[in-house]
């Protein structure tokens, strides 16, 4: 990699982790390109050297937490495969439950943007393809290691992995929304004891 092209991608970044803060304080149609520039510490020019649009933006946004996403999945893996084959369902759950946290940030700024950009996604029918395309990919990523996980002990899911996995993220987003508002009690271990019990009711031991 040349050394532009080094500064080129180090400015991307630091474009896209501004908006993603900005994102989450100001929504995405809040956010203005000269509030995520100053943010940045950057010129209108070097936004536009990078990004065609807000929009374009935002699929870089939303391509880091992919990126973000996958590096904890892989290194929540380690934790699966490391169980006995003689492990409880209990240390199944409990490893599988970990692999999937690693999928889901509960920083506020992760996670407000996150929602904002999936709120973005429902009101743009452009935006709507490619959050689709990349929920996708991140479901089946989670999904498939899940499915391993609990096939390998002798176990499995009642539905398809992307819908348990769908159903988790439900309970969760709903779980970190409630916890940041201060209006619910699904919060901290909780929120792990509900996540728990809902992927429980999704394994059975094979057939």
């Amino acid at each position: 990699m040349t050394e532009v092209t080094a500064r080129r991608a180090a400015t991307r970044d630091r474009l896209v982790e501004a908006a993603l803060t900005v994102f989450a304080e100001k929504g995405v149609l809040g956010a203005s390109v000269e509030e995520i520039c100053e943010a940045a510490g950057f010129t209108r020019g070097a936004f536009y050297s990078n990004f065609a649009s807000k929009d374009d933006l935002c699929v870089a946004a939303l391509q880091r937490q992919f990126d973000d996403q996958m590096v904890a999945l892989a290194n929540a893996v380690a934790s699966v495969e490391g169980l006995p084959d003689t492990a409880s369902l209990d240390e199944v759950i409990e490893a599988a439950l970990s692999v999937f946290f690693a999928s889901r940030e509960s920083d506020k700024t992760w996670v407000l943007a996150a929602q904002e950009l999936r709120l973005h996604a429902a009101r743009s029918p452009e935006m709507a393809a490619v959050y689709r395309e990349s929920h996708r990919r991140g479901t089946e990523a989670v999904s498939q290691v899940i499915e391993q996980a609990v096939t390998r002990h002798g176990y499995e899911l009642v539905a398809s992995g992307p819908e348990a996995v769908g159903v988790l993220h439900a309970v969760h987003d709903y779980g970190v929304l409630g916890a940041l508002i201060g209006s619910d009690t699904i919060a901290g271990d909780v929120r792990v004891r509900l996540l728990s019990e809902v992927l429980t009711a999704f394994v059975r031991p094979k057939a």
